[in-house]
């Protein structure tokens, strides 16, 4: 019934609960997997067995007493399980899904009422499992395994200890402090290379290849593992006392044996300049242990949650508070704005604030790297520590620095002292970023992923308007946005996403204070640059003819990167100067497709204009801001229409670009649409009574026009072929159903071949594609069947369509394995289907019925049926009942679900 991916919890109606809460029943498991454990096989299911046996929920259980000895007798069990043998591999990952079950199912008030002695067994048994997994999971990286049971069994267990430390407030106090502090350190000494660590050591203590290949199209790191870090960096926050001085003492050590490295290199490179003959394995070990160091660091020291402002986590601003009394604020300082120097090498070291001294060894690994680069040795640099520096600045700017007293009811005097607002360091600080990103860029131009982590650091300086005030009076920032607006090298060579990022920088900067003749030579120097070499170049007579040539190609390019990374930049304060200055571009982007109709890239990059300007200003215009808007991009669907038509691709290529620009346009369409849920406008407020007048009933283009004009774009060219890109057929899927959701009485005006073809895509999408687009498509059926309800049209097209789709709802959901998530969604559908066709579906449950020859299940079936729609007879399209009967589906699905199965 359910696909074998799922944990499926178990959730038993009280009449089991004689046989479920028998002790017996639960040791009979536990004996079972004792016996059969040497057959992987058969010990994967055992394992699955007592993993929904840990799950189980709801009301089987009578009380909480009743609870709290389920639960004693399933961790006596486990322990005893797990006592004393050698966990096979095959057992690992349903190891970890018993010990995540119980973390998860069980609520803190029964987790706790345990007796102390048997927690704290279960607790030590979890410390130890956690880090001989993480020991294995390494080792399976190491030798490259395809099957990762250890990996994915370690993030399982990670995962429970990441549950458990948020609530920690529910635990005896410190109860976790000494299992954080054996996982961190299991983690890192995982992490590094010997004789620390036991990083790329196999079973004899041999390294398993040579040198290791890194596959250019692999996540990053702090990508790939984020989820593992954000554990190790909580547990780290838990033992505070431990962690964040092992980590400042470990990356110091190896900076400054990196530093020493760099230095032997060099004078070895006087003698012999051949690169060749360097020994890199001392150095690229180094590498890899700040890379892992300075991750850990970033996930312990802050949080990077989106949208939301990023605090100083608790436990850290209690730890910094907590030895506050031992500091010297003045060495702390000083340390602080030395990165030049050893930490160790000033005086008084050792009475520094913790914290401050681990950011002071990630500055002073990023001072031996930019000491390194004016010394000609970039070559010998690792541009991955390079991306690793300036993300954990960006991470730690955004959390730290000029932190606002306000948002805490404590505070640490040498924190607020250091980073706080109006203070020296602050204002140090920025200065630092500032050099080091105007540094990495004109050194690691090439290293696209490394510059743009470094213009990301620099947005992140001035998006907030208080930190931007402080970049703003930096002679540096002038300079570079000097730099830029003139095209000089080398930030011209930078690629075109670093460009538009840099673009989006230096606009944010500009809405800082500044007094009005400072801000009008600022928008001078920036924006009018990039306003006339446009017009200068699109208002010559011969442009059509030079148009195609090579450097003009580039400038337009470079222009359209910059539009969008202006679009990027648009905040609440800044949308009504930004969308006056880019409507003045929009229109000149139209006659630009013109000229570039058979240059596909540009084509891409001139919608991709107009898709930033809706997605980040839309939701702010007004009334008849996005009507200018709706009308520009009718016009741009319009010539984009014309030339598709007439333009030849050859094959190779036109699929390609076909995908790009269909993927483009539907962005577009649901930026366009989202106005309709998400607006923020208020015109009075935002333009300042700029557009009052036109009234609403003399609007002249409206966003369901320009939406259902580009779908008649769309579905014609979206073929199967096309359906087979994941991210077009999601994006495709996402709008359809956003249409049928927002404008259902539109989809029976469509014409003829255009309704079949969407009726099509969703039968497509709910039978062949997978479960996220399978749920789109029910989402969208619901509102398509109310519309019809409402138009009581027995012969129209609409109504035929959702008869069709009446089956193939109930076949999913009586006769076909699906994914438990779907059940909700099918439910809406299948209901609003009943309600519209009811006679059908009492033929669909006769016919069912009919076809069973056995006695006793088709009276279960008949009963479960009868069940199912007793609370909404006659069905209407009543809120109340519809909940009624999503409920009883609920139950329908448990008792018969598995009954009908197609197999």
């Amino acid at each position: 019934m359910f696909e074998a991916t799922q944990n499926v919890t178990l959730k038993p109606t009280e009449s089991w609960r004689e046989a479920l809460l028998d002790t017996r029943v639960m040791d009979l498991f536990f004996t079972v997997h004792r016996k059969i454990r040497e057959d992987s096989d058969m010990a994967q299911d055992s394992l699955q067995c007592l993993a929904q046996l840990a799950s189980m929920h709801g009301p089987i259980f009578p009380d909480e007493s009743a609870q709290i000895s389920y639960l004693a007798h399933m961790v006596e069990g486990f322990l005893s399980m797990i006592n004393g043998i050698e966990i096979e591999d095959s057992e690992a990952v349903g190891i970890s899904n018993i010990i995540s079950n119980l973390i998860t199912m069980f609520p803190r008030s029964i987790l706790t009422a345990l007796p102390s002695e048997l927690f704290t067994s279960f607790i030590n048994c979890l410390t130890l499992l956690t880090c001989s997994f993480g020991r294995s999971a390494a080792l399976e990286e190491v030798l490259d395994k395809d099957d990762m049971v250890y990996m994915e069994a370690y993030d399982k267990l990670l995962e429970s200890w990441l549950k458990l430390v948020q609530d920690e407030q529910h635990f005896p106090r410190g109860c976790f402090v000494q299992p954080a502090i054996q996982v961190f350190n299991s983690y890192i000494q995982c992490h590094l290379a010997a004789p620390d660590g036991t990083r790329n050591l196999s079973v004899n203590g041999i390294s398993s290849h040579e040198e290791e290949e890194i596959n250019e199209l692999q996540e990053d790191d702090r990508e790939l593992f984020s989820d593992q870090l954000s554990s190790i960096g909580m547990q780290g926050r838990v033992a505070a006392d431990h962690c964040i001085p092992l980590l400042t003492s470990l990356l110091e050590d190896r900076v400054n044996r990196l530093h020493g490295q760099l230095q032997r290199t060099q004078q070895h490179l006087m003698a012999s300049t051949d690169l060749e003959s360097v020994d890199r394995k001392v150095l690229d070990d180094l590498y890899e242990d700040i890379h892992w160091l300075i991750l850990v660091s970033g996930y312990l020291l802050a949080d990077d949650p989106q949208g939301e402002t990023p605090l100083i986590p608790t436990e850290v601003m209690e730890f910094s508070i907590k030895h506050s009394t031992e500091v010297d604020l003045n060495t702390t300082l000083q340390i602080l704005g030395s990165p030049g120097e050893k930490a160790s090498s000033i005086p008084g070291f050792h009475r520094t604030d913790s914290v401050i001294r681990l950011l002071s060894a990630v500055l002073r690994t990023s001072e031996v790297e930019s000491r390194a680069t004016r010394a000609s040795l970039t070559q010998l640099l690792s541009p991955q520590m390079g991306k690793d520096i300036v993300w954990f600045l960006r991470r730690w700017a955004k959390t730290y620095l000029l932190v606002d007293e306000k948002l805490y009811q404590q505070i640490s005097i040498p924190l607020s002292t250091a980073f706080g607002v109006d203070t020296e360091g602050a204002q140090w600080i920025v200065g630092y970023l500032l050099e080091k990103v105007i540094n990495n860029l004109s050194v690691w131009s090439s290293e696209t992923d490394l510059a743009n982590d470094t213009v990301e650091l620099l947005v992140t300086l001035v998006e907030k308007r208080e930190r931007a005030n402080i970049v703003v009076q930096c002679e540096s920032w002038w300079s570079l946005a000097k730099q830029f607006a003139s095209r000089s090298p080398p930030l011209h060579m930078l690629s075109s996403c670093v460009q538009r990022s840099l673009m989006k920088a230096l606009v944010l900067g500009g809405f800082a204070q500044m007094d009005s003749d400072t801000k009008q030579q600022y928008w001078a120097e920036v924006l009018h640059p990039l306003q006339q070499r446009f017009l200068n170049l699109i208002n010559q007579e011969n442009f059509a003819q030079i148009s195609q040539e090579e450097a003009v190609k580039q400038e337009i390019v470079a222009t359209l990167e910059a539009l969008c990374g202006i679009a990027e930049a648009t905040q609440i304060d800044n949308v009504a100067s930004l969308f006056s200055f880019l409507m003045d571009f929009l229109s000149s982007c139209i006659g630009l497709m013109e000229v570039y109709s058979n240059t596909p890239e540009t084509i891409n990059l001139i919608i991709e204009v107009f898709v930033e300007v809706a997605h980040k200003q839309i939701c702010y215009l007004g009334e008849m801001k996005s009507m200018k808007l709706y009308e520009l991009c009718l016009t741009l669907l319009q010539v984009y229409s014309k030339n598709n038509q007439s333009r030849k691709r050859g094959d190779a290529t036109a699929e390609e670009d076909q995908y790009q620009d269909l993927l483009l346009i539907m962005e577009l369409l649901t930026n366009l649409l989202s106005k309709e849920f998400i607006d923020f406008s208020d015109t009075d407020e935002v333009f300042r009574n700029q557009d009052q007048g036109t009234p609403a009933s003399n609007r002249t283009v409206s966003a369901a026009d320009v939406v259902l004009y580009g779908v008649n774009i769309v579905l014609p060219l979206m073929s199967q072929d096309l359906l087979k890109f994941p991210s077009l057929c999601n994006q495709y899927y996402k709008l359809i159903t956003f249409i049928c959701e927002i404008f259902p009485e539109k989809i029976p005006q469509l014409p003829e071949d255009l309704f079949k073809s969407l009726m099509f895509s969703l039968e497509l999408g709910m039978t062949s594609m997978g479960s996220e687009i399978s749920q789109l498509c029910l989402e969208a059926l619901s509102p398509l069947t109310e519309q019809c309800a409402k138009n009581q049209e027995k012969d129209s097209p609409l109504f035929i369509a959702t008869r069709h789709f009446l089956k193939l709802v109930f076949d999913m959901l009586v006769l076909q394995k699906h994914n438990t998530e779907m059940t909700v969604a099918a439910g809406e559908a299948l209901y609003t289907l009943v309600c519209l066709h009811q006679v059908e579906y009492s033929e669909l449950v006769e016919t069912l019925l009919s076809s069973q020859r056995d006695a006793i299940i088709y009276q279960r079936l008949a009963d479960a049926f009868n069940k199912l729609t007793a609370s909404s007879t006659p069905p209407t399209m009543d809120r109340k009942q519809k909940l009624a009967f999503l409920k009883s589906l609920e139950e329908f699905v448990a008792n018969v679900g598995g009954l009908l199965c197609v197999k």
